[in-house]
């Protein structure tokens, strides 16, 4: 899939000044599941949609390449439970340019008090990518995640799950992501964190680090970087987003 990268760039100008023009009727503070690995235990309020997105560039063993997009759409069913949909991005490793695929799932609170809270998330992964990302069947991502508060200003959160192909004789991988978050000033937030990708063949591990930037209560900047420290691949990527709901 070749994509003019004049439209990639004027699609997603124009997606941005949507998102930050748009109203919002929410109250309290965003809270975005980017940038990171890891999702947060935390819905959207009902009949709120949120809108994450962002950029990225990696440098590995085969050179330099980037991502444009990352779109995630999140939308408040009830007050513990939300639908999700991943628009995905467009992978420019040139010559080429590929598309990275669909993808639909929702996040449900399990249980939440005070000082921490437990959902499950769950990803239906579409083979609708292109060039390294086709794929003729669906896998499933399910996930739970955990919020908890270590102190004044400080907390942790952890993801474990699987993933699951459909068809076929895939078999299962596992995620394992603990992250580390602190509130550094009024509205600035920082992280720390591994993220593991455990499967029958190689296994993928990093470690990644970010800022953000709450702009409005509803509004979210972002920046991030990490490494892949394994056997496998030697890779840095850096990267930047927002995230708005209206």
């Amino acid at each position: 899939m070749n994509v003019p990268s004049t439209r990639i760039a004027l699609a997603l100008f124009l997606s941005f000044a949507v998102v930050l023009l748009a109203p919002s009727s929410a109250t309290g503070q965003i809270s975005a599941d980017r940038p990171g690995f890891g999702d947060g235990t935390t819905t959207v309020a009902p009949g709120t949609v949120q809108a994450e997105f962002g950029a990225a560039a990696a440098n590995d063993d085969f050179g330099t390449n980037a991502e444009l997009g990352q779109l995630l759409l999140r939308y408040g069913v009830a007050d513990f439970l939300e639908l999700r949909g991943g628009i995905g991005s467009f992978a420019l490793d040139a010559p080429d340019t590929e598309y990275t695929g669909t993808s639909v799932g929702g996040k449900l609170r399990l249980v939440q008090s005070s000082l921490s809270a437990l959902s499950v998330v769950s990803t239906w992964n579409l083979p609708t990518g292109s060039g390294a990302f086709e794929s003729d069947r669906v896998s499933q991502t399910l996930a739970l995640a955990y919020n908890g508060a270590l102190g004044e200003g400080l907390g942790i959160s952890v993801n474990g799950g699987t993933e699951v192909p459909y068809g076929g004789d895939g078999d299962p991988s596992y995620l394992f992501i603990p992250t580390l978050s602190v509130d550094l000033a009024d509205g600035v937030g920082g992280y720390v964190g591994y993220a593991g990708f455990y499967s029958t063949g190689l296994n993928t591990n990093y470690v990644e680090a970010g800022l953000t930037l709450l702009s409005s209560p509803n509004t979210q900047l972002d920046v991030n970087t990490g490494l892949q420290v394994d056997e496998n691949r030697s890779a840095f990527f850096a990267g930047l987003g927002l995230a708005h709901r209206f």
